[in-house]
């Protein structure tokens, strides 16, 4: 699947922790879509060290879930996978070929969301305690990748609807517009270029993806929803609002 810039941001988040830049990794692709069963159930991964000094890199995966307000959560998933091999040590500007194996439900009646978890860790390279199988308690993460996972059977598709929207007061007393949208569908939805069209009595309002920038491009995972919040719109009255929208769902 081809990925616009602001998905790739999306998709990757990079955590740095005070790491020395000569210490730095990075793993490829970030995105990666496996078929629940037969060939496509196995991926490759590249992680690259591109720093000037050996380093040690766990690789792990995590269910991910998201809440309503896009705030991503965690649950460990190995038993779900079959990561080889789940750990490395890298001299500088070495390669290593990471293979994960989908071993979950073979018939998922939908697409399922993970991370793709990469972490470096700061052990001792010259000592054999340094080969963990992930970090634990006392190992400080200098840095983490972590990319996006998708189960996919066959014929799923989103289904995106607009479940409510009414005006609201902001913190500060402003007027507000609050909306939640819903995936009911079976795949994950990408917002891009997302557009609004609002109705309030005899106004009529259109936002165009600019004026909702924030928003444009948001994944919704299938089965799962997310509440947005902007200011009311310039000429749109206050008082109950109905809405149609409409977005380009990036193509595989």
């Amino acid at each position: 699947m081809k990925l616009s810039l602001r998905q790739i941001f999306l998709s990757l988040f990079i955590f740095l922790l005070g790491i020395n830049p000569a210490f730095a990794f990075k793993l490829l692709p970030i995105s990666r879509t496996f078929a629940p069963s037969g060939a496509g159930a196995t991926q490759s991964y590249q992680v690259l060290n591109d720093g000037k000094e050996k380093l040690a890199v766990t690789v792990s995966m995590s269910e991910r879930q998201v809440d309503l307000t896009g705030k991503e959560s965690y649950k460990e998933a190995d038993d779900d996978f079959l990561v080889y091999p789940p750990q490395i040590l890298l001299e500088p500007g070495q390669q290593q070929t990471v293979k994960v194996t989908w071993v979950g439900e073979a018939q998922p009646q939908k697409e399922l969301a993970y991370r793709i978890v990469a972490e470096q860790v700061p052990v001792d390279l010259d000592k054999p305690q340094a080969n963990v199988t992930k970090p634990v308690g006392q190992i400080k993460v200098l840095m983490r990748y972590l990319g996006s996972v998708y189960i996919r059977p066959a014929n799923v598709k989103p289904d995106v609807v607009m479940e409510t929207i009414e005006p609201q007061k902001g913190a500060n007393g402003a007027n507000e517009l609050a909306f939640t949208l819903s995936n009911k569908g079976t795949a994950h939805a990408i917002l891009k270029n997302l557009q609004l069209h609002l109705t309030a009595g005899a106004t009529k309002v259109d936002l165009k993806p600019e004026q909702l920038k924030d928003i444009s491009g948001t994944n919704i995972l299938a089965g799962n929803k997310r509440r947005f919040v902007i200011p009311l719109p310039a000429g749109l009255p206050v008082g109950p609002v109905s809405a149609t929208f409409d977005f380009e769902q990036p193509k595989d």
